[in-house]
């Protein structure tokens, strides 16, 4: 049958037949129900406004598809929303992933997301692409988003730290101590 052009197959180095999924989908006269998907993120809960916008740009693009959404770092791959598109486009129930912006979906690594992407026969679109830049701006760029990143999160964590300051370290009217901390760590940290 595939010889005869019927029967679409893929041969190995090992001249084996592997039949696409796809390819039996048809045989079988079943039409494949994949939608598109949507994401919008914005980093911060102070972005809300933003991520509305993000949201009614993609809806009017594509009326009725599933949204996704996440308030988190682009840097953090463990986003409820991101790990919820990455469960369908690995279920093969998306034709493509919307995003208003590449950097939406990742700071870094979108082209990898592509290519895993392409594995599962689903496609990126961004309705709204940056123009190619040069490597210089581009470098630039990424490591201003990797600072920023890293020291909101030392300031989180130094604000967090000294919440749990020693007794001997705190105001009289603090409350106190409830879980020990490395007195060092938080020297450093609550400096004043």
């Amino acid at each position: 049958m595939d010889r005869a052009g019927r029967l679409r197959v893929v041969r190995t180095m090992g001249n084996q037949r592997r039949i696409p999924e796809s390819e039996v989908h048809r045989l079988m006269g079943e039409r494949e129900q994949r939608l598109p998907i949507l994401y919008a993120r914005v980093s911060s809960h102070g972005q809300k406004e933003d991520l509305e916008r993000q949201k009614e740009r993609l809806q009017r693009a594509f009326p009725g598809a599933e949204i996704h959404t996440d308030i988190r770092s682009g840097l953090q791959f463990d986003r409820p929303g991101f790990l919820a598109v990455l469960k369908a486009v690995q279920e093969r129930r998306v034709s493509r992933v919307v995003v208003a912006y590449e950097d939406r979906l990742a700071r870094f690594g979108v082209d990898l997301l592509r290519q895993v992407f392409a594995a599962y026969g689903t496609t990126l679109e961004v309705l709204d692409p940056k123009p190619k830049e040069t490597p210089e701006p581009e470098l630039a760029n990424d490591l201003i988003a990797i600072i920023t990143s890293f020291s909101a999160r030392l300031y989180g964590l130094r604000s967090h730290l000294c919440f749990f300051r020693p007794i001997s370290h705190r105001s009289p009217a603090s409350p106190q101590l409830l879980l020990p901390a490395p007195h060092s760590l938080i020297r450093a940290c609550c400096a004043r």
